[in-house]
């Protein structure tokens, strides 16, 4: 658990078997009245899910604000893939319950496909099941094992996923810079239906998710390791081309250069969140 001022984060994994295959952690947000909390997020190959009771949104580029209105009930917001960071803005009492699921997790739970339900950076998750669980999720204290039983009883399956699923571990690869023409006849498929259908289930091309893991690789293996690593070290691990090239993609997904970066985020409630606090 982080206490930040007058507001709590807290992090868990599920229990079940089931929901740790897919889903990373849960995050719990607890402002109060007249606090403000104000993060920056970046970029993530993984997909979130939170619901609030009790906020109003306003999105503008780039940015998401949630303040305190009783009156305005539950909202559910689903993340797209982005690939700046995002400000996130706290105003008041607000209450959340965030689930971060692994790639393709999400899919297992929604029955539409993730591109039609998050083009943009963020947007409503317009899910009347979802909805109505979280009218009754926030009625009383927070219980994550009705959580969970609600995730089990939306889960399902999905054989049509295993392809794209499968070829996530040669987009990942740091060391072995596989085309992507080489890993779609990997699964199977021809280029363009490849692109397609991760696009379709991933929300973003092959080459941006490639881009996306390069950097959270490259950034868990700079803040979780117990070694003081300098920046080349950091560059080969993380599977780029040169310094120069590590420099500008980092300038591009964070607007920091990496050493400017590094001193600015926190971990948060240990390795599970990692934020630049304002």
């Amino acid at each position: 658990m982080c206490e930040i001022n007058r507001f709590v984060i807290k992090t868990t994994i599920p229990t079940s078997p089931i929901l740790k295959k897919y889903i990373d952690c849960f995050y719990i947000y607890e402002g109060t009245p007249n606090s403000t909390f104000n993060y920056i997020a970046f970029p993530h190959f993984n997909t979130g899910v939170s619901i609030f009771t009790g906020v109003s949104v306003q999105r503008k580029q780039w940015s998401l604000e949630f303040s305190e209105k009783p009156d305005k009930g539950v909202h559910v917001e689903i993340l797209g893939k982005y690939t700046s960071p995002l400000l996130i803005e706290y105003r008041g009492k607000v209450r959340e319950i965030s689930i971060i699921f692994k790639p393709l997790g999400l899919n297992r739970f929604i029955n539409d496909n993730y591109q039609s339900l998050a083009p943009e950076f963020s947007q409503e998750l317009n899910n009347d099941q979802w909805r109505q669980f979280g009218k009754t999720f926030f009625l009383e204290d927070i219980n994550l094992s009705k959580l969970e039983s609600f995730l089990l009883s939306q889960f399902s399956e999905k054989q049509s996923l295993l392809k794209i699923e499968n070829s996530l571990q040669f987009l990942v690869n740091n060391i072995e810079q596989i085309p992507i023409s080489t890993i779609a006849t990997k699964a199977g498929l021809n280029l363009k239906t490849y692109q397609r259908y991760f696009k379709k289930h991933m929300g973003c091309s092959p080459i941006e998710y490639r881009r996306i893991c390069r950097f959270r690789n490259s950034l868990t293996n700079k803040l979780n390791s117990s070694e003081l690593k300098n920046l080349t070290t950091i560059t080969y691990e993380g599977g780029f081309f040169d310094q120069s090239y590590f420099i500008r993609e980092f300038r591009k997904l964070t607007n920091h250069n990496p050493k400017d970066f590094f001193k600015s985020t926190s971990k948060v409630d240990g390795d599970q969140i990692i934020w630049e606090i304002k």
